[in-house]
This record gives C-alpha cells, structure tokens and sequence, in this order.
C-alpha cells in the first residue's frame, strides 16, 4: 500500500494563525484554491486507486481538482482531521499555540499521554488515524488531511532516517509512505526550503 498524504490548501484561518479544527472549519482561501489545482498537476502521473479526506471542508475542497480530474469519488472519514484543538479551539495567541504544539511534541517523542485540555491524548489520536487508513483497501491513496496530524502520525509511525521529527508541512505539501499497518517505511516527505534560497515551499510527490 502507498499513502500519497498531502496537507490542505490555505485557508483563511491559516491567515490569522488561528487552531481552526472543529467541523465544518474554514473554507479555502483563493491562495489556497490555487494551490490544490498545483497539487493536482504536481501529482499528474501518479496512479490512484481512492481519495480520503476528513469532514472539514478544507480537505474536499483541496481534493477536488484531483477527484474531478480522474473522476474518483473522495472518501469522507472524520478519523483523519486534526488534532483537535479542544479548549483551545480558535486560539491564535502564541502561548496558547506553543501549547498545543508542546503536547504534540511529546506524543512524537514517545509520551502519548498527554491530553489537549479539552480534547485529545496522542493515544487517540493515532488510534483513530491508524483505524481509518487500515480499513482502507486502496492500493495507490491520497490522504488529504491537516499539518499536525499528518507530523504527528507520521514521525511515530516511521520516525526521520536523523532521529529527528519530519518537518510539519505548509499547505498542499506532500509526503509518500508505503508498507503495511504497522510496517511503514518513508518514501519522501515534504523538505522545507533552506533560510535564505528561493527553493519552492512543496516538493513533487515520487511516484
């Protein structure tokens, strides 16, 4: 099985930094609906039997240029949004903010067991993820899910080949893992440009 994961386009609470996770979220941002039409041409080639997205809205606005190009039908699972955001839901305050992204650390350093107040442990969280891709029986899918959960299920699911965990990526940048439940192996992942270059934020998918 290869998972193509691919993070949604901007939206407009990405604009104000807000941690926007409660359905239906916030639409695509016309940046954003650009970006999901690059995606689609960046993925030109690239076989796929299924799409899945997550209920917020976000995610099958991004699919849609690539479900209408290869007239798949993008399959709707709630277990793949984003950590959810819980008390902190809407927070744009950086303090609150590093919060949420401390507790997901941990869970990427091996502690689970921290909760969101109000919302998820990384027990859950990777449960309800590991649930849906597993009864998944596509071949070659695309995931079009959030930037911390496709961080966070990723690093502990396949770590970085450094020790170090997989960069959190910017809107409709993608990573490919392959494997088995349980048995994943990193095929690329999305390499954020070096301070100072022009190098474009997102990077091809390899078929």
């Amino acid at each position: 099985m290869r998972l193509y994961l691919a993070r949604h386009g901007q939206t407009t609470s990405n604009t104000i930094r807000a941690l926007d996770t409660a359905a239906p979220g916030a639409d695509l941002t016309e940046t954003g609906r650009v970006q999901s039409e690059e995606l689609a041409e960046r993925m030109t080639g690239i076989h796929l039997d299924g799409i899945l997205v997550s209920h917020l809205v976000r995610t099958q606005q991004t699919a849609e240029p690539i479900a209408t190009s290869r007239k798949l039908d993008s399959r709707i699972d709630p277990r793949i949004a984003e950590v959810s955001g819980g008390d902190w839901e809407m927070a744009n305050d950086m303090p609150t903010l590093m919060e949420y992204f401390g507790i997901a650390q941990n869970w990427m350093e091996g502690d689970l067991d921290p909760r969101i107040p109000g919302g998820e442990n990384g027990h859950e969280v990777l449960e309800r993820f590991n649930a849906a891709i597993e009864e998944s029986d596509e071949e070659s899918l695309l995931v079009v899910s959030h930037g911390m959960m496709l961080q966070v299920w990723a690093t502990i699911m396949v770590g970085d080949p450094a020790g170090e965990k997989l960069p959190h990526m910017t809107n409709c940048a993608t990573g490919v893992i392959e494997g088995t439940p349980g048995k994943w192996e990193l095929v690329d992942w999305y390499k954020p440009p070096t301070p100072g270059t022009e190098v474009p934020a997102e990077d091809a998918p390899k078929e």
